[in-house]
């Protein structure tokens, strides 16, 4: 019997000693938990597969000018480590927190290891998602993705439309799909088998609390350093910036971050009292009438008699100026708007509000900017607005809208009539024989059926239409019946663009009301086009302004003034000699001149003048250019003047707007 006892001991004291040479030997071959080397494993997963996607868009997007191999391309690869490592420390901190948690705990239940493979199933993929659908955004708008990459969701009938028009953009949809189906897929399947049915037990059995404490807190260290980016302070836009190629400089960035970012960021510009008064000098607003707003003034017309001119706004889908010939384009594109330019009031140096066509629509009509956070158009309840239409409208004028869009594109259906338009034609009002793209009816097509409306408003009325065309926009749909020999389809865009505008003039030229119009054609915005070497692309805001009205404007003028969009409300009413109550941020540019003008490009804010280039950016980083001879370099510190000037035009009066429209100061309506 006390042999046996003995015998029991020592089995018993053998047995001890092998679990413990077995744990032995398991710390030494794995040091850490076994939920650190999970989460490690997923990071540099992610840091691969991003990397990835990073490769494919530089490949998919760089210009000739671009050399692959070069050490600064190398370089903005290795910042998208940085910025991709931000991202996956967000994702992980939470599973992090949890697994410790479990481990901590010795929790037997999987409801922790099941919550987390939905997590990351969900979270990954759509992250997949964003990074390739970042890849034509970015090649479209030369912007990586942000709040305002959403703003067509409002019409995603249209959205897919467009997709399915554009082969390339619809293979990367099914690219991105499948990807996005098959790394959920994966992720689930890895994590129910390396996080669900792991034997939780033995990682258990193996480590003390104190070393699963100690590295949590190692771990949830470096997680943290992670979710800040820089230990100096936490990372932002501008730290990707670090060469004169603003291509590269945007390499670096991650989608999401700068998607995450773009809700974040600050828009407060300025102090709202300081902006105001800074506007109030610059427009040389001496005398606001405050009831309505601080920079509502009254403008009074040269005599008494109002000019009852019919208006035709023409809002052309994306005509840059560097289309046109005038501006040094070799192509022939536009003869029609070339030959307008040297009969009419041709603005040279005209910018877009911004770089989308409810901002080219909002500020041709009512005369604010386009700003960061606010779509005017779009806002619940609608707001009402003291520009042309309204103005047009209390001095007797019949106001109609034409548009090739559904009603529910950028809301006009709400917003159009409940800013003093009085007939909204949209896609449901033609025949659906004549539809050919996903914007609807062709631009020849949309200049015949307004022609054919404005010809029946009568000699009794005057009429303010504004036509908006779309033809010029990608996928290009055009009419079987348009004849070219350009091959390029975006560029054969252009040409039908403006064939369509000769055509339309000349259907009218005949009419009773032609003698008495004043034609105005603008861009909504332009398109990257030709050699830009800045971040903010002045290709996209760089547009015609041209004013047409043979028989009314006198001899033909080319006007070397800068003017925005923002301008065209206060400019027709004095060409048209109306007195007036101007409460938006536009001047008459024929008796106010400007010695700049600003714009906006989503995430950044442009300021231009004869020389520079002032750049903002959202997400960090300021910058001034010597834009006329391209040179990249950054004169903000040694052109501290320019620097500063143009900085206070831009924000102080973007600034303003924001606190206008916030504050509902906008209506002329309860005043009357």
């Amino acid at each position: 019997m006390l042999g046996f006892v003995h015998l029991q001991a020592h089995f018993n004291y053998t047995k001890i000693t092998a679990l413990k040479m077995n744990k032995l030997r398991h710390q030494i071959s794995s040091p850490i938990p076994y939920f650190i080397y999970f989460i490690l494993g997923f990071y540099i997963t992610g840091l691969f597969v991003f990397g990835l996607l990073r490769f494919a868009l530089l490949l998919y997007t760089a210009d000739e000018s671009i050399q692959l191999l070069s050490a600064v391309t190398l370089k903005s690869l290795l910042i998208g480590i940085q910025f991709d490592t931000v991202i996956l420390a967000y994702v992980f901190a939470l599973p992090l927190l949890l697994l410790f948690i479990q481990s901590l705990f010795s929790v037997q239940k999987k409801y922790i290891t099941r919550a987390i493979t939905v997590l990351l199933s969900i979270v990954f993929p759509l992250l997949v998602f964003i990074s390739i659908a970042d890849i034509p955004y970015f090649k479209f708008f030369k912007n990586r993705f942000s709040d305002a990459s959403l703003q067509w969701m409002g019409s995603i009938e249209v959205v897919l439309k467009m997709i399915v028009g554009n082969s390339t953009n619809f293979i990367l949809l099914i690219v991105a799909l499948l990807a996005t189906f098959f790394t959920g897929f994966f992720i689930y399947k890895y994590c129910k088998r390396k996080l669900i049915n792991y034997n939780w037990n033995s990682d258990y059995a193996t480590y003390s609390k104190t070393t699963y404490f100690l590295s949590f807190l190692l771990i949830g260290c470096c997680c943290f350093l992670g979710m800040r980016g820089t230990i100096t302070h936490p990372i932002r836009q501008g730290d990707a910036f670090y060469c004169n190629v603003p291509f590269l400089n945007q390499i670096g960035l991650n989608p999401a971050f700068t998607l995450m970012k773009s809700y974040t960021s600050r828009v407060r510009l300025m102090d709202n009292e300081q902006a105001i008064k800074n506007t109030q000098k610059l427009l040389k607003i001496n005398t606001p009438i405050s009831i309505i707003s601080p920079i509502a003034r009254q403008e009074v017309a040269g005599n008494v008699n109002m000019n009852k001119h019919n208006v035709v706004l023409v809002i052309m889908e994306s005509m840059s100026a560097n289309y046109m010939g005038v501006f040094g384009n070799t192509n022939h594109l536009t003869p029609t708007l070339d030959s307008l330019s040297k009969k009419s009031c041709f603005f040279k140096n005209a910018y877009s509000a911004g770089i989308h066509t409810n901002n080219g629509v909002f500020s041709s009509l009512f005369s604010f900017p386009a700003l960061k956070r606010i779509r005017p158009m779009s806002t619940v309840p609608v707001n009402t607005y003291s520009g042309l239409p309204y103005t047009l409208k209390q001095n007797g004028y019949k106001n109609l809208f034409f548009s090739t869009h559904n009603e529910s594109f950028d809301n006009i259906g709400n917003f159009i009539p409940n800013n003093f338009f009085d007939e909204l034609y949209t896609a449901e009002d033609y025949p659906h024989d004549k539809i050919i793209g996903p914007f609807g009816v062709p631009d020849d097509y949309l200049f015949s059926f307004a022609a054919d409306k404005l010809n029946k408003q009568g000699a009794a009325k005057p009429f303010f239409a504004t036509i908006l065309t779309t033809s010029n926009h990608d996928p290009y749909v055009l009419p079987i019946y348009f004849k070219s020999s350009i091959k390029q389809k975006d560029l054969k865009a252009v040409a039908y663009a403006d064939w369509s505008i000769n055509k339309f003039l000349n259907e009218v030229k005949t009419s009773t009301w032609f003698a008495n119009t004043i034609f105005v054609f603008v861009a909504d915005h332009g398109l990257t086009v030709g050699y830009n070497p800045y971040d903010l692309v002045l290709s996209y805001n760089h547009i015609p302004i041209i004013v047409y009205a043979p028989e009314l404007l006198g001899a033909p003028k080319v006007q070397d003034t800068f003017m925005g969009q923002i301008d065209l409300f206060p400019t027709i009413m004095g060409l048209l000699n109306v007195s007036y109550i101007n409460n938006t941020l536009g001047v008459n540019v024929l008796t106010q001149q400007r010695d700049c003008m600003y714009f906006s490009a989503d995430d950044k804010i442009g300021c231009i003048n004869n020389e520079w280039l002032y750049i903002y950016r959202f997400g960090g980083n300021e910058g001034l250019y010597h834009y006329k001879t391209g040179n990249t370099t950054d004169f903000s510190h040694t052109q501290k003047e320019v620097f500063e000037k143009l900085k206070k035009q831009a924000l102080s009066q973007i600034q303003t707007a924001e606190w206008i429209i916030t504050n509902n100061k906008t209506s002329l309506l309860q005043k009357n």
